[in-house]
Formats: C-alpha cells, sequence, structure tokens
C-alpha cells in the first residue's frame, strides 16, 4: 500500500507530531531531556558505570508486566552478590528458588534462556525501568483533604501512616456493613436462614490483572468473607464474552493452544493487532511464515503493521464480526463441503445429534440434526450479503474463504483480541470462530485453535481467581438460583439458591469422613448423581459441589444447613455470599445511585478504561462514596480517591502469574520496594485483618458465626476425625502460611491430608490442580511453576515445541486443550454443556455447535439465543437504519437488566468510531504515560481519519478536530491524522465513514489528552456483560 503525501510529511516531521513509522525503537532512543515533557529528566550512569553495575549486579528472572504474552525478564539490581545466572547454564538450575531482597535495579533486559521471547523485549518492557525506579511513583499512604472531586479539584494529600490507612478505611467498611441483613424468615420452613446477598453488599472492589495469582486469590477470598460479591476487574473488559463463548463451545473459556505453538500453524486468521499490541507473540507468526511457508490473512478495519506482514489483508467494518465468520461457515457449508473434516464433526462434535438428543446416523443430510439447522440458519449470508454488512468487497471475501478453508493450509489458527471481544454480540462473534474451526477440524491440534491474545500479564491468572461478580473460584459460581431452557419439549428448570444450598448438604451427608457432613445414621444423603437429579443438576452439582468443600476448608467457613441431618427442614447457613454481584457497568450506575459506599480499587483505572466515562467520573465523585485506590502512580481514579496507598511493582514480589497461553509461571522478587511501599500480597492480608477486626468489635460476623452466637451452637465441619469450626481469621490468607508459597498451596495443591483422610478436593482453584506437588519436586518448594527446564521431556514435545518442563500449564501441564494425542494425562475432550432435555445428557466428550447454556427459546427469532447458535446482530448504534431493522441489535427494549443508555442516530453521528491500541503504550495508560522514553514514541493522543473524510472535513494531518458522540455532544478535542490506513467503506450500498483512536489516554501523567472512552457507549454484549467499545457512531467537526 502507498503511502499518502500527508503520511510521508509526517515522517519527515514526527519531531513535531508523532513518530509513527517504527523505524526507531525505544531500544535506540538518546536518553536525556525529553522535548516537550515536563519533569522527564532522565539520569543516565557513564557507559563504563552501567557495564560494571551490570556484571557485579545480582540477575533475578521474572516476568514482564505488560501484556499477557509472559516473556521473560532478567532484572539486575545492586546490593546483592554476584550473579547466579552463570554463562551457559541455559537450564538455570540455579533459579528455580526463591531469593531475598536486595536494593536497586539497575538493569532490565529479556532472558535469553525463555522459550517464549528468547531474550527478545517490545518497546514496553524495554522502558520498564524507568517505572521500577520513577520519582513520580507514590511512595506514602495519603488521605484526601479537599471535600470536593473533579478533573480540576486538586485531592490536597496529606501523608499519613499506614495504621492510619488501614483504621479510616475498616472504619468505613463497618459503617457501609453495619445494618447489612444477613439473615432472612424461610416462609416454607418457617426457619431463619443465615447468608449474605451478593449483589446487596454496599462494599465493591476493583483489580487487578497486574497482580499475581496470589493476591488475585485472596482478592476474591477477601471480598466472600465480607459478604460481597460485588468485584470485578480488567477481564469484564476485555476478554469477558471469550470466556462465555469458548467455555459454552468446548468447555475451557481460555486459549486454547499456546503462544510458541503459532509455529506449527501453516495459516492464520488474525482479527487483531499482534504486531503491535502483542509483539512477542507475533514473533513465532513469522517464524512460521518463515519456517513453513504459513499465509497470514488479516482482517482489520485499519492497515497496521501486523497487516504489513500480511498475504491477505481485507477491511470491514467494526461491529460486524460476526457476519464476516459465518459469511465463512456458509461458504464451507454450501461451496466447499468436501472441505470440511467430517470424521472431526461426526466423532466430536454434537453435530450428528438431533434436538432430542439421539444420534443421526444419516446427520449429514437429516434436516433435524444440529449440523443441517447451522445449515440452514447461515444460509443468508451470502458473500453478497456478507459484503453488504460489512463492505468486504466480494472477491476479497473469497479470497479469505479460500485460503483459510483449503485443506492444504492445515492447521490453520484463529488470533483474535478486542477487536472481536468488545461488542455488544462478541460472544456470537467467537461462536462463530469456533464453530468454524470445529467444521475444519483445526481444534486440539498443534498449529491450530481459537487464540484469544489477552491483553494484560496476568489476567487470564486473575480470571482464574476469578475476581469477577459471578464465579468465585475456579470458575465455580456462589450458590444461585438457576434457570435451564430446554429444547425439548421447550421449556424451563429452575433451581433455587435454597434448593442448592439444601442438596449440597446432602452431597456432603453421602461422604461426610471426606466432605465433612453430617455422620448422624439419619442423615438425609444423595451424591451429585442421584436419580432423582435432572441432568441439569447432576452436571451443575458435579462441577461446583466439590469446589465449595475445598473453599470450606481453605476459607474456615461453613456452607450447608444445620446441623446437617435433615437439609430440606433446617436453617441455612452459608457464608459464601448468595446470587451473583453487579457486573462492572451497572456497578457504577449502583454507586451513582448511592448504593455502593466503599469502592476499593486497586491497580486499575476506570476514570480511563471505562466507556461512558464520563459518567463514571461523576460515580467517582459521589458524595458518599469512599474511594480506596491502591496505585503506582497517580492515576486519573486516583485522583478521585479519599485514601491513596502506595503499590508495589512486579519486581518487588513474588508469585506466579499465568499468560494467555495458560502457562502459570514464577517471578521471583529482585528489590524491596521504595519508601513505604507495600508488596501487594501484604497490603491485602493486612488490610482485611484490620477490617476483620473492627467488625468483629462491631458484632458483624459470617453468618455461621451469627448463628452459633444465637443459637448457642458451634458450627462446624469434621473431616478425618478433625473439628473443623468456621473460624476465617485460622486460615487468612491461607492455612499454610503468610508467603506467596504458601498461598499457592492452598491454590494448587495435589492433595492434603486432614486427619485420617485426604480431602475430596484439595485444590481451591481446580483448574490449577497438582501444580503444588512437594513430593516430585521439593528442591523447588513443590511449586511447579517455578520450573525453568527447558528440556523437552519427550519426542513430541520436542517436536511441537510445548515445553513442558518448564512452568506448568493447567490443566494438569496440558499445553494443547482437547488434544487427544497429547502425551500427558490432561483434559484432552471437549466437554461442553449438551444436555438436551432433562432426561438425555450428552456432551462430556464433545464440543457444542448447539450450545444448550446459550439457549433461550423465550428471545425472538433474531437473537441467536433463541436458536442456540449464532447469528449477526447490529451494534446499538449502527450507521444503518435498514440493516439495524433486519438484524436488530441484542441489546433490545426487552433487556431491562441495565438502565437506559444514551444513543446516538446516523443522521446526527453519521461516522463510525473504534479504538485501538498503539505498540508504546499500555491499556489506560498509568504506568506508560509516566514513562519518558514510550512519550517521546507516542507523545500525544490523535485521531486516524481517511483522505475522503479529511476532504468533507476539510482538514489536514496535525490540526485539530473535536469528536462528538452521544455521550459527550460537546466533544473530544485532539489532533488528526489524515492516513489511507483506514478508509471508507461500502455499506448497503452506501459509503460509511470510519475513524480511529488509540485509548490510552486522560488528564494526569507525564502526558495528558482527550479521553477515548469519554466517547465510546456503555452497552454491553447480553451474556457476558462485555461493554462495546470498539463500535459507535460519531461526528467529527473541525476544531475552532
Amino acid at each position: 500500500m502507498n503511502s499518502s503525501k500527508d503520511e510521508r510529511s509526517i515522517n519527515i516531521s514526527r519531531r513535531d507530531f508523532l513518530k509513527l513509522g517504527g523505524a526507531a525503537t525505544v531500544a535506540t532512543i538518546a536518553l536525556g531531556m525529553v522535548p516537550g515533557v515536563k519533569g522527564a529528566s532522565i539520569t543516565v550512569l557513564p557507559k563504563r558505570g552501567r557495564m560494571l553495575n551490570y556484571k557485579i549486579g545480582r540477575k533475578t528472572p521474572s516476568i514482564c508486566t505488560y501484556c499477557a504474552g509472559g516473556c521473560g525478564l532478567l532484572v539486575t539490581s545492586l546490593e546483592g552478590s554476584s550473579a547466579d545466572l552463570r554463562e551457559g547454564d541455559i537450564y538455570a538450575k540455579n533459579l528455580e528458588r526463591d531469593y531475598s531482597a536486595r536494593g536497586k535495579v539497575v538493569e532490565i533486559e529479556g532472558d535469553p534462556y525463555h522459550p517464549i521471547n528468547e531474550g527478545a523485549l517490545c518497546s514496553k518492557p524495554t522502558a520498564y525501568l524507568q517505572v521500577v525506579n520513577s520519582d513520580r511513583r507514590v511512595l506514602y499512604p495519603m488521605k484526601r483533604t479537599n471535600p470536593n472531586k473533579g478533573e480540576n479539584e486538586d485531592p490536597g494529600w496529606v501523608r499519613i501512616s499506614w495504621d492510619e490507612a488501614y483504621s479510616i478505611i475498616a472504619s468505613k467498611v463497618k459503617e457501609a456493613l453495619t445494618n447489612v441483613p444477613y439473615k432472612r424468615t424461610n416462609t416454607t420452613t418457617g426457619k431463619d436462614d443465615y447468608y449474605y446477598v451478593g449483589k446487596d453488599s454496599p462494599v465493591a472492589w476493583l483489580g487487578s490483572s497486574y497482580w499475581n495469582n496470589e493476591e488475585c486469590y485472596l482478592g476474591r477470598k477477601f471480598m466472600a468473607l465480607l459478604g460481597s460479591n460485588n468485584i470485578e476487574h480488567q477481564a469484564r473488559k476485555c476478554h469477558a464474552s471469550t470466556v462465555v463463548a469458548l467455555a459454552n463451545t468446548f468447555g475451557f473459556g481460555a486459549m486454547t493452544n499456546h503462544i510458541v505453538d503459532a509455529k506449527n500453524s501453516k495459516c492464520f486468521l488474525i482479527m487483531s493487532n499482534p504486531a503491535e499490541s502483542h509483539t512477542m507473540e507475533f514473533k513465532w507468526v513469522t517464524k512460521a511464515k518463515e519456517n513453513n511457508n504459513a499465509i497470514i490473512i488479516h482482517l482489520d478495519p485499519r492497515y497496521n503493521r501486523t497487516t504489513a506482514k500480511a498475504d491477505i489483508y481485507a477491511r470491514y467494518r467494526s461491529g460486524s464480526e460476526a457476519a464476516v465468520f459465518l459469511g465463512l461457515i456458509r461458504y464451507l457449508l454450501y461451496e466447499k463441503p468436501e472441505r470440511i473434516d467430517k470424521t472431526f464433526v461426526g466423532s466430536r462434535t454434537n453435530a450428528p445429534y438431533d434436538l432430542n438428543g439421539n444420534f443421526l446416523s444419516d446427520w449429514e443430510t437429516n434436516s433435524n440434526s444440529i449440523f443441517n439447522r447451522l445449515k440452514t440458519l447461515v444460509a443468508n449470508y451470502t458473500p453478497e450479503e456478507v459484503s453488504r454488512i460489512t463492505g468486504m468487497p466480494v472477491d476479497k471475501f473469497l479470497e479469505v474463504a479460500d485460503a483459510f478453508t483449503d485443506p492444504n493450509n492445515r492447521p490453520g489458527n484463529i488470533y483474535y483480541a478486542m477487536g472481536t471481544t468488545q461488542h455488544t454480540n462478541a460472544v456470537q462473534a467467537i461462536r462463530a470462530q469456533a464453530i468454524l474451526q470445529l467444521l475444519l477440524g483445526n481444534m486440539g491440534v498443534p498449529g491450530g485453535g481459537v487464540n484469544a491474545l489477552r491483553g494484560i500479564s496476568n489476567v487470564q491468572g486473575s480470571t482464574d481467581a476469578n475476581e469477577l461478580m459471578h464465579i468465585i473460584a475456579g470458575y465455580r459460581e456462589p450458590p444461585r438460583t438457576i434457570k435451564w431452557y430446554t429444547p425439548t419439549p421447550t421449556g424451563s428448570i429452575t433451581k433455587t439458591d435454597q434448593q442448592i444450598i439444601r442438596n449440597y448438604q446432602k452431597w456432603k451427608n453421602y461422604d461426610p469422613v471426606k466432605r465433612g457432613g453430617s455422620s448422624d445414621p439419619a442423615a438425609v444423603k444423595a451424591n451429585d448423581d442421584d436419580a432423582s437429579y435432572t441432568k441439569f443438576e447432576q452436571r451443575y452439582y458435579n462441577r461446583h459441589f466439590p469446589t465449595w468443600n475445598a473453599l470450606e476448608y481453605h476459607w474456615g467457613i461453613y456452607v450447608g444447613t444445620w446441623p446437617g441431618v435433615d437439609p430440606d427442614n433446617e436453617p441455612i447457613v452459608c457464608d459464601l455470599p448468595v446470587g451473583f454481584g453487579n457486573p462492572i457497568v451497572k456497578l457504577f450506575r449502583k454507586i451513582l445511585n448511592g448504593e455502593i459506599k466503599v469502592l476499593i480499587c486497586n491497580g486499575e483505572n476506570p476514570a480511563v478504561s471505562m466507556p461512558n466515562a464520563d459518567l463514571v467520573k461523576q460515580a467517582l465523585a459521589k458524595e458518599g462514596l469512599f474511594l480506596v485506590v491502591n496505585e503506582i502512580f497517580e492515576t486519573e481514579t486516583a485522583w478521585f480517591a479519599d485514601m491513596l496507598l502506595p503499590g508495589s511493582v512486579q519486581v518487588e514480589r513474588s508469585g506466579s502469574i499465568t499468560n494467555t497461553g495458560r502457562w502459570i509461571q514464577w517471578r521471583w522478587k529482585a528489590v524491596d520496594p521504595p519508601g513505604e511501599c507495600k508488596e501487594d500480597l501484604i497490603y491485602i492480608t493486612e488490610l482485611f485483618e484490620r477490617i476483620r477486626f473492627e467488625l468483629k468489635k462491631a458484632g458483624i460476623k459470617l453468618p455461621s458465626e451469627k448463628y452459633s452466637e444465637e443459637n448457642s451452637v458451634i458450627v462446624k465441619r469434621t473431616i478425618g476425625g478433625v473439628d473443623l469450626p468456621t473460624n476465617p481469621d485460622a486460615t487468612w490468607p491461607s492455612r499454610f502460611g503468610r508467603d506467596a508459597e504458601s498461598v499457592y498451596k492452598e491454590i494448587g495443591a495435589k492433595s492434603i491430608t486432614v486427619g485420617t483422610t485426604t480431602l475430596f478436593q484439595s485444590a481451591a482453584n481446580v483448574l490449577y490442580r497438582n501444580s503444588y506437588d512437594p513430593v516430585s519436586r521439593p528442591d523447588i518448594d513443590g511449586i511447579m511453576p517455578k520450573r525453568r527446564d527447558i528440556r523437552p521431556v519427550d519426542a513430541q514435545d520436542e517436536q511441537y515445541g510445548y515445553f513442558k518442563n518448564w512452568a506448568w500449564s493447567w490443566m494438569d501441564n496440558q499445553r494443547i486443550l482437547y488434544n487427544i494425542n497429547e502425551t500427558n494425562p490432561g483434559v484432552k475432550t471437549f466437554f461442553a454443556w449438551f444436555a438436551m432435555n432433562e432426561n438425555v445428557w450428552l456432551g462430556l466428550d464433545r464440543a457444542a455447535i448447539w450450545s444448550e447454556p446459550l439457549y433461550d427459546p423465550t428471545k425472538p427469532s433474531t437473537n441467536p439465543l433463541s436458536q442456540g447458535m449464532p447469528l449477526h446482530n447490529e451494534p446499538l448504534e449502527s450507521p444503518d437504519t435498514e440493516l439495524a431493522s433486519e438484524y436488530p441489535t441484542m441489546w433490545g427494549s426487552n433487556y431491562t437488566y441495565y438502565e437506559p443508555v444514551t444513543t446516538g442516530t446516523p443522521e446526527e453521528y453519521p461516522y463510525v468510531l473504534t479504538t485501538f491500541r498503539l505498540a508504546e503504550h499500555m491499556q489506560a495508560g498509568g504506568m506508560t504515560r509516566n514513562q519518558p522514553w514510550l512519550i517521546e514514541c507516542q507523545p500525544e493522543m490523535f485521531v486516524e481519519i481517511s483522505p475522503a473524510l479529511a476532504s468533507i472535513i476539510g482538514v489536514n494531518t496535525g490540526e485539530y478536530v473535536i469528536v462528538k458522540t452521544a455521550r459527550k455532544p460537546e466533544g473530544e478535542r485532539m489532533k488528526c491524522i489524515v492516513t489511507e490506513r483506514i478508509q471508507p467503506l461500502t455499506i448497503n450500498g452506501k459509503t460509511v465513514h470510519e475513524v480511529a483512536m488509540p485509548w490510552h489516554w486522560g488528564f494526569r501523567g507525564l502526558s495528558t489528552g482527550a479521553s477515548a472512552n469519554a466517547l465510546t457507549v456503555d452497552a454491553v454484549d447480553v451474556s457476558a456483560h462485555i461493554p462495546e467499545y470498539k463500535a459507535c457512531l460519531c461526528k467529527v467537526e473541525k476544531a475552532l
């Protein structure tokens, strides 16, 4: 693609505007005073001095803090002994242990022994030293003295002690929880049931995907013990739709393969921009291109650095992803049926079945088979219709379809990220990707898969730890009322939270020695497979009850009825908060409504990262909200805080971290935090202990503790002859100690003995089971993620690059999910839910093309939930009224869970707005907009517009424009780049212009600028609650 004249002029004058070309990298930027950036002076050691420090410093292995690639770092610090990492010690056995802290970090480089990045780094970690040693870091606890809050209201920070900070926070939490009900009279039994309702808690928690697994796990434990399920973090805003889509198709809601596995692919269909957002991951894509002649197909509204490496590039309109993949499925089913892997489809998916659960031997032609139901459903998505919806030319669509479905180009790999996940129909678009890969047989094989590229270093781990309002550990839910819809006969099955808790007590009674139920001979008992239960119940109980049982032990709590002999008629006593909490968009509405009194925000910046950000700022400034922020810099959210606490960076603490490919790796502490910054594990531990102390003084306790007090009993369980009364203080932060290793043992234990027995489930998080194994690896304290051996375990490992001796991968160290040929134990089969009715259960070994959990026959036929299979639906703000009528948004008028959002029309806002990320900045910019080197590369906010639209508006590159949406009619002011990277599209016969902007900027930091998310819409995917960041309507005007 040729550059326009304006693009060439940008390259010439980039010192005045943006360094866009990528010719110079951060590693080669001259150090010194960054022009035009206040307070960005950089002191550089003389070269000889730096080399000496590098040689005498101690090298500590760590993992990068930015994207979820899991790249290895070596951190050189002074005030320690000579480097432990010896030249040529490629197995680094000496690093398989912990380190005591040292004083100052003097160098951060790529780890040459690490199998993912092999010593290379992208721009962000190359500049990470400027975060660790920044003089802009928050160093002490501070409280606000200015009662007014706003962008122009200085907080008036006053330094205080940690003790005073804890005391104030505990007092505010106590005040908020004082009148929260913990019991209610059961109209059936006439007795009082004891439990908290998770969504009704006035205390909420945000964050953090930057934390280690142990810290995330404790954050979830923290909130559950306070009786709250109002806990969310960055995953809700980035890949919540991935989890729903993939879990309900395959079984797990995660990247199916892993990063290095890309080297085994022969074709890539990329729906993101990994060259910039996941640079080291993209390195393996280019290796496949070099070694396998792999074809790279790139679909993106913008021409970008990934496009530059692609063999085939096709533009499309943001928000029409589902139509693209439904068109590809139709192409395969109607135009190239011989390319379908029918052996795979027939043996490993539910395609051959009808909705009665009967296997149909003639499934390829039988109109009742799921296979043919899918075929009928996608019939409308012809190349012409796909083009009409997406703007992708028919010939280009056919080129993409032919290349990706060609059997010679298998295994084929789908990469995607925010461009697909952040829509109101994102779950359906991702489901369509998954179904395409099933039809092609590209699942469960090296080089294949549906591979979600997660965007924050531990967002996979924080999601596994379930810092989310609807799950509590290992993707298991808290007790809640559930409704299942059945297609045959059409109807539904409902089980209330109370019925489920009572059945859980019966499950415990079935094996009281291991499970801690009642051993009374008269006790009513029933296992999870009891014949009286429907197939839905059996599957649900089988998945959830063992985890609840593990949490009772690890958290020192009680779940069930008391005394447990007659569960159907006894009082419910449940220390797990019941029901879902509030998802993040709704949570901020609750704050605005005055229902949330305390918000604890850790390593998250919603003032920049949330859609409709001005509304979020109003919530943060809400009178009556006490806001606690734990951060390393004074971010935009911190500016609104009542209490600002100094956090630590990753090289200042130890713990495990899970990358996008499910590798759980250990990062060792290199130095102590500066000033009075606390390691986050210590901060969480101490804060909970102070809050718990104050709550107990006020009589605010767990439901089981209140029941014991009010009924003069001791609520307890007995396992293996050992009495285990409710006592969360004895199990905080873990039963095994206060350090990260002890907490990890609780998370991933292989086997725990209690008295005369072993726990029914030892690991608190079933995904991480067996990853703590002191018997096989006592040399690394049993922490399997500490392994740093790149030697293959067998020939298969060597052939495909599994690296099974390096770290650990869930589940059971399996590197490619659903791979029946992988030589480790693992979970080799699909296991998606596939219950046709209450009497027929299938699917423990099949992927779900038709998905029961995503089936709701009460929805209109244009809603994919009515089908149990994906359809295209327009974004909430569609640029074409005719398409919006034909393919109505899933955010319909009948969806009343959320308050209405402010929307605009194509007449008033004629252009499509989408957002993107830059290689040099990270998410909401809290770190990177405080790093001078990165700011020099990308110093300010901008919007990209096409030459055609620029001509209409009358602007040139470098001039200011105002971008307006219905959320912000007055608009945001920013510079524009006129570029051919973005082009108008023909949608339904009409020209539609799309504009694009990065979303990293806000009003604090070394570099400030307009916030893209002040413009984006706060509608969400109705299945996953992820906001529709990537498509809304806007107007662009030249600034006066």
